[in-house]
């Protein structure tokens, strides 16, 4: 019976005790929130192109994000010292980053095919409103004979020919746009 407490208080000290941060260092899900939020901000300043520009822009953004998680740049770099002193901390902190910035990557290209077949949509219906529009037109020039009425189906025909030719060429670019990789700032 004795060995089985000890056993108890044993385990009970090694799994019940996780260690924590020291005073004053951000804890681990606030970081992880802060660092997807300054790499965030990291992609964006990375696109312009004026190096005094994005200066002046970040600190904005850096400024914000502070106040956002109710800390400033003296505890974050304390904080970020300290995750890099303890570099399976940091690393746990990472993965999960990426596993969000993955996550938001497929879903940003989700909406690219959406709105990319929207707009297939409403220029086949254009295309297709065309085409009724000019047949009827021909139909109505048609001449009672037969003659006449062979060449009006005939340019139907070809009409026909060339707005399939149009949708089947959008098809293949929107497929090929699907086949393109976005990048993630």
């Amino acid at each position: 019976m004795r060995r089985l407490v000890w056993v108890l208080v044993v385990l009970f000290f090694m799994f019940g005790c996780k260690p924590k941060a020291p005073e004053g260092i951000i804890d681990r899900e606030k970081m992880e929130q802060i660092l997807y939020d300054v790499h965030l901000v990291d992609g964006y300043l990375s696109t312009i192109y004026i190096q005094d520009s994005a200066r002046r822009v970040g600190a904005a953004y850096y400024n914000g994000i502070y106040k956002k998680y109710n800390t400033d740049s003296v505890q974050y770099t304390k904080s970020l010292n300290y995750y890099n002193s303890n570099p399976d901390q940091l690393q746990e902190i990472y993965k999960a980053i990426s596993k969000k910035l993955e996550n938001q990557k497929v879903s940003l290209k989700k909406a690219d095919s959406l709105m990319l077949r929207k707009a297939f949509v409403k220029d086949s219906v254009k295309i297709t409103k065309a085409f009724k529009a000019d047949s009827l037109a021909i139909r109505k020039k048609m001449k009672p004979d037969s003659v006449s009425k062979a060449a009006a189906e005939n340019q139907i025909k070809k009409k026909k020919a060339k707005a399939d030719s149009v949708l089947n060429t959008k098809r293949n670019f929107s497929g090929a746009l699907q086949l393109v990789p976005t990048a993630v700032q």
